[in-house]
């Protein structure tokens, strides 16, 4: 079953080519028409935009007796900054309330990889998984896609055990046996909340990868590529704040208020008091 149609903007600059989702006539019609606005973006301004939707060759729009909507053709969104040259150009199927973009221009993998030049810091040791993910998903590759999906999750996992293993005296072996889990309520105070409060995430994509066809992997790739920016993004504030604050300790510790002028401290007394008593013996 095709998830429902949630937002433009998701649907034109994050979804991949082929997959469905499901919309009402009512939701079709607000948006294929001249002058429908939508954010995404833009890959001549190289930053996020606003586009103008333009239909240029098009069936109309129209639905069938139980009011589920079809509608082919070309959609051109034409960017408020230069409606000229910054143009990006989906060409649409609508058959039975099915909706699918069958071709566009940037391409979904040239649009999510300047997207992803935005997540670089982020990404990391991830980056080569996130790219691959995204360029599979791209030519149509869903279960492909959820592979490398899958390796970020684990990555990220592995990479938070080997980091505090030793200070948790933590057992190899005991975290290889355990199913995965287990292994995220093991590490949950040093996994981003997000994550731990959301580990049927993994599951989703091991059913992907085993029992899901590719038309299913394809129309939830972009739940699992924003769920995992969003547990990357927790994951490097975590990281920044624990920076943070061992910056802050290790400052805290080393300080040593200096005297003011001309002030002799209690232990400075006691020193000349042992002194005195001494030269008067």
């Amino acid at each position: 079953m095709a998830p429902t149609f949630t937002n433009t903007q998701d649907f034109f600059f994050s979804t991949p080519l082929y997959a469905p989702q499901e919309i009402d006539y009512d939701t079709a019609n607000s948006i294929f028409r001249s002058g429908h606005r939508v954010d995404g973006w833009c890959k001549g301004c190289g930053r996020e935009s606003t586009f103008i939707y333009s239909p240029t060759s098009h069936s109309d729009l129209n639905s069938t007796a139980d009011h589920k909507p079809h509608f082919s053709g070309t959609v051109y969104l034409k960017c408020v900054r230069d409606e000229n040259y910054h143009v990006a150009i989906f060409h649409i199927r609508l058959v039975a309330g099915v909706l699918q973009k069958i071709g566009q221009y940037p391409s979904f993998a040239d649009i999510s990889q300047d997207q992803s030049k935005t997540y670089a810091k982020l990404l990391g040791s991830y980056a080569s998984e996130f790219h691959k993910a995204i360029g599979l998903a791209a030519h149509g590759v869903g279960i492909g896609s959820f592979v490398y999906m899958r390796r970020i999750f684990e990555k990220l996992i592995q990479d938070r055990f080997d980091e505090f293993k030793d200070a948790e005296k933590w057992s190899e072996k005991e975290f290889r046996e355990m199913r995965m889990a287990e292994r995220v309520q093991h590490l949950k105070d040093h996994l981003p909340d997000f994550l731990v409060r959301n580990t049927k995430l993994y599951s989703i994509m091991s059913r992907g990868i085993h029992e899901l066809d590719e038309e299913t992997c394809l129309s939830a790739f972009n739940l699992i590529k924003g769920a995992t920016i969003i547990i990357l993004e927790e994951d490097q504030k975590k990281k920044e704040e624990l920076a943070r604050q061992a910056a802050f300790e290790k400052e805290i510790a080393a300080f040593d208020a200096p005297k003011p002028v001309g002030q002799t401290s209690l232990a400075d007394l006691g020193v000349l008091y042992v002194q005195t008593g001494e030269d008067a013996k």
